[in-house]
């Protein structure tokens, strides 16, 4: 199963600053913020093809007048959605256009970007790359680095892979605190924590953790988030001798993921309702 955590989508002022007036966008950079803007949109109703058709029209219209920071934000957004499609080469590639030019991009881009190829390497299974990248990111991210709580999930999550529970529980809880002020990494660090408490048998803590991951994700309307959130209440509750609890939180998720149309991991879901059979 894929690591659900994710960079969300960025908008020109994320680099830039918004707290002083911006200069007058000439023609091509309002084109690009238009085509970004729609892309925006298309993400909301789900379509991910115009998504990827306008964040590159964005791109080529602020590449046209090498509006570097706008073209940078546009590489980030087409790497975010072509790793949604399982494209992982071509995010990569997207992602190389800004490392490759720091000159160009500056170190916020940077930082974005690494730490964007620390999330690749973790979907790959390539844990010793995704803490190189994160380390790089860290590097490039000034202080106070707004990238901390990501990277702290990284790491949570490199730490579970490798069977270190008690490291990936600290490691979550300090990205918790990193993420006072972002309500989906705040979920991503409980996750994490609730995963690594269920390694270290502490199931009641673990339950409590993925219940606030859960509300966390409700409210934020994220599907294939709320069914792992209840997938992995169920696996508490089987820990803990709950079999009827468990069989619940997977019939919950077995319905989130049906609904949202995420048939892999709904059948996921339909073993492990098999198996309690």
């Amino acid at each position: 199963m894929t690591l659900h955590l994710r960079v969300t989508m960025l908008a020109a002022c994320t680099v830039l600053g918004c707290g002083t007036p911006a200069p007058p966008l000439n023609p091509p950079q309002q084109s690009a913020q238009t085509a970004s803007a729609a892309a925006a949109r298309a993400l909301e109703r789900g379509d991910g093809k115009q998504a990827l058709t306008l964040y590159s029209r964005a791109l080529a219209a602020a590449e046209s007048v090498e509006d570097f920071a706008a073209a940078g934000t546009a590489l980030l957004n087409l790497a975010l959605l072509h790793q949604g499609q399982g494209e992982l080469a071509a995010a990569h590639a997207r992602l190389d256009r800004i490392l490759n030019a720091p000159q160009r991009y500056g170190a916020a881009l940077q930082a974005r970007a690494a730490t964007r190829k620390a999330l690749l390497y973790l979907d790959s299974a390539q844990p010793g790359e995704a803490l190189r990248w994160a380390d790089t990111a860290q590097v490039a991210c000034a202080a106070p680095c707004e990238l901390g709580a990501v990277l702290a999930n990284v790491r949570a999550h490199v730490a579970l892979q490798s069977g270190d529970a008690a490291a990936a529980a600290s490691l979550a809880a300090l990205a918790q605190t990193l993420a006072a002020d972002q309500s989906a990494e705040q979920a991503n660090a409980l996750r994490q924590l609730g995963r690594a408490q269920l390694q270290l048998g502490q199931f009641n803590q673990a339950s409590a953790s993925l219940a606030q991951a859960l509300a966390i994700d409700q409210r934020l309307g994220l599907p294939e988030r709320v069914g792992l959130d209840l997938l992995l209440a169920g696996d508490a509750e089987l820990q803990r001798g709950q079999r009827g609890a468990a069989r619940e939180f997977f019939e919950r998720a077995l319905t989130v993921y049906a609904a949202a149309g995420a048939s892999k991991a709904a059948e996921a879901v339909r073993a492990r309702l098999a198996a309690l059979n």
